[in-house]
């Protein structure tokens, strides 16, 4: 997210430059770098058109003279705004743009022009070139252009982790700057009415179908909005933000957004037929046409905003294109609601859409914040458009906000942190980040704020603590000590001594993806995981066996001019043995497979393919290590081998062992001629373990 910072002066003191704060928020856990430097444009100043006439020799050019506060210069200009006494942006000649862009005298179409007007893609604030960037008056002419781009474009962008949805908006951030550098931070203005009114009721009603996905929605009616373009200050601080102005009603939509981070949607109230907003989820609708006016098909993932009937938004993600306003609209509903993140996600991924809306909806917004929101659309609809409010507001409220009670020990604290963190010092962060506590003899009760989502757990709360606290003011320590019990061991190290044993006879490991295509996992009739948003269609379903991602392997590898090949794979697998979550069964497996020859054909000799007989040697070895009985082998038949038997160790069922039917290799859409040996530890009962040392390494 693109962060303004003379947006962000509003709501906090700033006296660090760019590059400090940055690094504050870094330290805070809010990864931000410095998206504008302006201190390379040192030879672009403040200039000023005196005359601009068409060009002599070209139709779409024009032949400027510009005051640039030392001369009068001669200047070619193709943009199509360009107009005596604008002040502009003046590059001299010799000045270098982004892109090392010089700007150098020049002859076009036969006009002498020496500099350029500046458009404010060439000088690397937007993309935007359709015309020059035109500027305030009161900036001095042949004054450098620096100054007023740091005060007005000076900007961050943050790349923020999924647990932080408070960090999605400039009052956010504001938030965090003020409480690292304990300076007051200044509350968002808004003027709401606490008239209850039943006139808003007689024009607008709200139905929620399921207070799950949807706990609080609000609303409001203005008349006699005026839609035209936003006001200056608007368009720049949009414009700072990364977004583009389009018209009054959607910039403020779009403002309070990047502002406090709650998302609010504006209607053209006469095309809601119906005048009733409903919060369902799909039923017999097939399709909606979003704002993008693209047209997309719906599933019963998807939560709806309906007119009543038809579907006339993606509830936190989109709104529809046949209730968008239009240059015409006079009347509007405004909507600032809370949506739940898990529907919203499922929702956006189905649908492939993510928008600013259910970027922040997903994450979690703040559902006290829907009020707040509501009120500054209102504000500024009253303020811009001259907007007349239909008296009260709609506040359907069935999922009630319940606070969480969090209890952080001072000893933890102390234990996690590596150092005691006074209490002086525990109570002003916990102020600063707006968590309502009270100390209890070692130990502080904690209710954290509705915006923050992810405190959850007391690790959450000494985590918070110790990242403003300040990682820097954690003392290091040079003397480390564990205890280590005998009687739980590494439960992964049998694993690792497997994988080192396999190394020594040659092998190397294989880790394929644990999602794959619905032939792959259904493929030896096993009831297969489904996945509820998959990826792509080759990642639809869990895995059932270890097989078909080796053969993968194999196929690979032979196309890439390597044949001889000795694979194994330790992991996990998957089945639905029952519909319910219970269900569910993840077993570990272990699966090898050789292809080619053990021998590779040299001058010396002739080369020597791989047997049955090669295999079964391995696993005598695997055997021997383990020191369990060697293994017999009885002739079975099993889908997917075209020779196979079952490996036995005393009265034990280890696995299978045998050569891969071609027929299955085809089945799987692979090109591998030769066939594969393979062992697997597919055993036939529940109860298989093989032991090393006394620890289990396989369990199926």
């Amino acid at each position: 997210m693109r962060i303004s910072i003379a947006w962000l002066k509003e709501f906090v003191d700033l006296k660090e430059d760019p590059n400090t704060l940055a690094n504050i928020l870094s330290m805070l856990g809010l990864e931000a770098e410095v998206v504008h430097n302006f201190s390379s444009l040192l030879n672009v100043v403040v200039g000023k058109v005196v005359t601009a006439k068409k060009h002599p020799n070209a139709d779409r050019l024009k032949l400027c003279t510009v005051n640039d506060g030392a001369n009068t210069l001669n200047v070619v200009c193709g943009a199509p705004n360009v107009d005596a006494g604008q002040t502009i942006a003046f590059a001299r000649v010799g000045a270098v743009l982004p892109g090392d862009f010089i700007i150098s005298k020049a002859k076009i179409r036969g006009e002498e022009s020496r500099g350029m007007i500046c458009s404010e893609r060439e000088l690397g604030i937007s993309d935007e070139h359709d015309g020059i960037m035109v500027l305030p008056n009161t900036l001095k002419v042949g004054k450098p252009i620096i100054p007023h781009l740091d005060k007005m474009y000076a900007a961050l962008e943050l790349d923020l982790t999924p647990n932080r949805p408070d960090g999605f908006s400039h009052y956010g951030v504001a938030r965090e700057i003020a409480l690292k550098t304990r300076r007051k931070l200044k509350k968002i203005s808004v003027k709401s009415s606490t008239v209850k009114s039943k006139n808003i009721h007689k024009v607008a009603s709200v139905s929620i179908e399921d207070p799950i996905d949807c706990p609080r929605y609000m609303g409001a009616v203005l008349n006699n909005v005026t839609v035209g373009p936003s006001p200056e200050w608007m368009v720049d601080r949009l414009k700072a933000a990364g977004q583009r102005s389009i018209n009054n009603l959607v910039d403020i939509s779009n403002y309070v957004l990047l502002e406090m981070g709650h998302p609010t949607h504006i209607f053209d109230y006469d095309l809601i037929p119906s005048n009733t907003i409903g919060v369902r989820r799909v039923k017999n609708d097939k399709t909606i046409t979003t704002l993008d006016d693209e047209k997309r098909k719906l599933s019963k993932q998807q939560l709806l905003i309906t007119d009543g009937k038809h579907p006339i938004a993606l509830a936190g993600i989109m709104g529809g294109l046949d209730s968008a306003v239009q240059d015409n609209t006079k009347t509007v509903f405004v909507e600032s609601a809370y949506f739940d993140p898990v529907t919203i996600r499922k929702g956006s991924k189905e649908l492939g859409l993510l928008t600013e809306a259910s970027r922040r909806f997903e994450r979690g917004a703040d559902i006290n914040a829907t009020e707040t929101a509501l009120w500054r659309v209102i504000n500024l609809l009253q303020e811009i458009t001259g907007g007349e409010m239909v008296p009260g507001i709609i506040d359907e409220y069935p999922g009630k906000f319940k606070s969480k009670n969090v209890s952080m020990h001072r000893s933890e604290l102390d234990l996690y942190a590596g150092c005691t963190i006074a209490d002086k010092e525990v109570v002003a962060i916990l102020d600063g980040l707006e968590i309502k506590h009270e100390k209890k003899n070692d130990y502080w009760k904690c209710i954290p704020p509705s915006f923050r989502p992810d405190l959850e757990r007391e690790v959450d709360l000494i985590e918070e603590v110790i990242r403003v606290y300040g990682y820097d003011n954690i003392p290091s320590s040079t003397h480390y000590a564990s205890s280590y019990l005998l009687e739980h061991p590494d439960p992964e190290q049998p694993l690792e001594d497997l994988r080192n044993v396999f190394s020594s006879f040659g092998y190397q490991e294989c880790q394929s993806n644990t999602l794959q295509s619905k032939n792959w996992t259904t493929i030896h009739n096993k009831k297969a995981i489904a996945m509820m948003n998959p990826l792509t269609e080759h990642m639809t379903h869990m895995r059932t066996d270890l097989l078909p991602g080796l053969l993968e392997s194999v196929d690979f590898n032979i196309k890439n001019g390597s044949s001889d090949l000795y694979l194994f794979e330790v992991g996990n697998v998957f089945s639905q043995e029952k519909k319910s979550l219970a269900g569910m069964k993840e077993t570990p497996l272990l699966c090898g497979l050789v292809h080619g020859d053990r021998v590779s054909l040299s001058a010396h000799e002739r080369g020597k393919p791989v047997t049955l007989f090669t295999v079964m040697g391995h696993l005598h070895g695997l055997c021997k290590f383990i020191g369990t009985d060697m293994p017999r082998f009885e002739d079975i038949q099993k889908k997917g081998y075209k020779k196979a038997f079952a490996i036995y160790t005393g009265d034990k069922a280890l696995g299978v062992v045998g050569t891969v039917d071609p027929d299955f290799i085809l089945e799987l859409d692979l090109e591998i001629d030769n066939a594969c040996l393979l062992y697997t530890s597919e055993a036939a009962d529940d109860s298989l373990r093989v032991d090393l040392g006394g620890r289990r390494i396989i369990k199926k």
